[in-house]
């Protein structure tokens, strides 16, 4: 009986360390998860800290003139910013106003504009695309419908 008990002992003490094993490599492997995790959320983040996001808007003003706005949502600069409205830069397209250019320079967090002439001949929707660099690299691209 004591023979017995003993090894009873041992295949309990046996079986607990290939517990206590495996436990100790899935601990090990998530613990691996975990920092891949982390380290891609602050490669994520200090991309995002490089990158403009840039997104046109047309709007009515008080005075029922229409400007078209670029709008910064992101954390750098968008430097070398260029518009094409339906195929063609903004300066030679219908509903250009001779003397108002969009700044080439639309700094974080924040917004330009320029003035459109808009006629029952020339209005919205344009197909538009934006394009600019910033700090994460060049040439980036917008691409979309521009609408009230």
């Amino acid at each position: 009986m004591s023979d017995l008990l003993q090894l009873f002992s041992i295949i309990i003490a046996g079986g607990s360390l290939v517990v206590s094993g495996v436990s100790l490599v899935l601990s090990y492997r998530n613990q691996r998860r975990i920092v891949q995790i982390e380290e891609q959320r602050e490669h994520d983040r200090q991309l995002s800290a490089l990158k403009a996001s840039l997104r046109p808007e047309l709007r009515k003003t008080s005075s029922g003139s229409c400007r078209l706005y670029l709008v910064n949502s992101g954390m750098a600069a968008a430097r070398n910013v260029s518009v094409e409205l339906d195929g063609k830069p903004l300066c030679d397209h219908p509903a250009a106003v001779q003397g108002s250019e969009m700044p080439s320079l639309v700094g974080p967090n924040s917004e330009v504009s320029c003035a459109l002439a808009l006629t029952f001949g020339c209005n919205p929707p344009f197909e538009i695309e934006v394009r600019w660099d910033d700090d994460a690299g060049a040439g980036h691209v917008y691409r979309g419908a521009l609408t009230f």
